[in-house]
């Protein structure tokens, strides 16, 4: 065979050898689209995928087609060949909704790829399982004042709480701003204050009723905030006569001997004073290094079980009435305070606080409608049973 016989031959083989590696990437990547018989690129993929997230996200977006072009938007619209082209990840630091397209001349576009992101720094409705037990209440290690004694021996059911104090941003969804301002702290994930425990008992049962779950609280025969009129901006014995339905899977507040529990880490071994440690600047936004302000939620340590603020950052309702000789009188098994009082329970120290009123075994006491403080929030307890 001569050299231009040979030439020949080989050309045609590698003319043969393309067109068939060009079929079976159209084959098996890029299906003919229907509608008019040309190469379909296959559809974008993102990574990471569409979802919630607690940091800013870096997001690659791929085409398997070769030189193809892929065409994105971050505004949700419809990607077209003049949308921005993407060449590098992106930084998604907000919610975002993004939409990509793969393009290539003399080919069908591709299928429209969506994945919505959402950054949420504080995850809505984290809770902490905290398994039943019994643990020894009251002031077991320094000083301190007399209502934290005498020391006893609390047994309780399982329950969840809330990891974090309630937010800036989850009260917003049930109930109206009560005053926060920059000077105590405004953000999303600044805790919530200047909340009365009128006020908390209301939040709890319009979210149960939002997420499907049964409401705790019951004012005048209803389970429905809409029945009970507006919050009492005084002294009110209607609602003071407030039942809690302790089976319902709703959201409620703390009891005294819950909050102290999961403050404690669900343990006496180590048998810290302040939620998490002895080492107060490790656990705690009180008086001393708060800057006279609330601080972003989880921004110190975590106690054992994963709560954070527990002690400082804000003052929490729990559900009881206050009684200075009530661990005299206490039952073993799930207490919930005395049957009525002048004044609802605090726990945990703030921002504003000293030292000595963050300690886990502290108690503290305000009236019930009070709700001018910005000092005073709360955390969220389910009923695990």
């Amino acid at each position: 065979m001569n050299k231009t016989l040979q030439h020949a031959v080989l050309a045609a083989l590698m003319l043969i050898t393309l067109m068939l590696a060009s079929c079976l990437e159209r084959d098996l990547n890029n299906p003919l689209d229907p509608a008019n018989g040309l190469v379909k690129p296959p559809t974008p993929v993102f990574n990471p995928p569409a979802g919630t997230y607690t940091t800013a996200q870096t997001v690659s977006i791929t085409c398997s087609t070769t030189g193809a072009t892929i065409r994105y938007t971050t505004n949700g619209s419809e990607p077209t060949e003049s949308s921005a082209r993407y060449t590098k990840p992106l930084s998604v630091s907000e919610n975002t909704t993004l939409k990509a397209k793969c393009f290539k001349s003399g080919w069908t576009p591709s299928s429209t790829a969506c994945a919505i992101y959402t950054i949420s720094a504080v995850p809505p409705g984290q809770m902490i399982y905290v398994s039943g037990g019994s643990f020894t209440m009251g002031r077991t290690t320094g000083s301190g004042d007399s209502d934290e004694l005498p020391t006893h021996t609390v047994t309780l059911n399982s329950f969840y709480i809330d990891k974090y104090e309630v937010t800036q941003a989850e009260y917003s969804l049930f109930m109206p701003n009560p005053g926060w301002t920059s000077d105590y702290g405004l953000g999303a994930n600044y805790p919530a204050y200047r909340v009365s425990w009128y006020s908390a008992i209301k939040y709890c049962n319009l979210r149960s009723m939002a997420e499907e779950l049964t409401p705790c609280y019951t004012i005048s025969g209803s389970t429905d905030p809409a029945h009970w009129g507006a919050v009492p901006a005084s002294n009110n014995s209607t609602w003071n006569a407030v039942i809690c339905n302790w089976n319902a899977n709703g959201y409620r507040l703390p009891t005294e001997a819950e909050w102290e529990y999961a403050a404690r880490g669900a343990t006496n071994n180590p048998d810290y004073l302040y939620s998490g440690s002895d080492d107060i600047n490790a656990v705690v936004w009180y008086g001393s290094n708060s800057g006279d302000t609330t601080q972003p939620v989880g921004t110190k340590a975590p106690n054992g079980i994963g709560t954070y603020d527990m002690s400082g950052n804000l003052w929490e309702w729990c559900w009881d009435w206050y009684s200075g000789s009530y661990y005299s009188s206490s039952p073993q098994n799930n207490p919930r305070g005395p049957e009525s009082g002048s004044y609802r329970l605090l726990r945990g120290g703030s921002w504003y606080s000293v030292a000595t009123y963050c300690r886990v075994a502290n108690r503290n006491d305000l009236i019930p409608y009070v709700g001018d403080d910005s000092y005073v929030g709360f955390r969220l307890c389910r009923s695990a049973n």
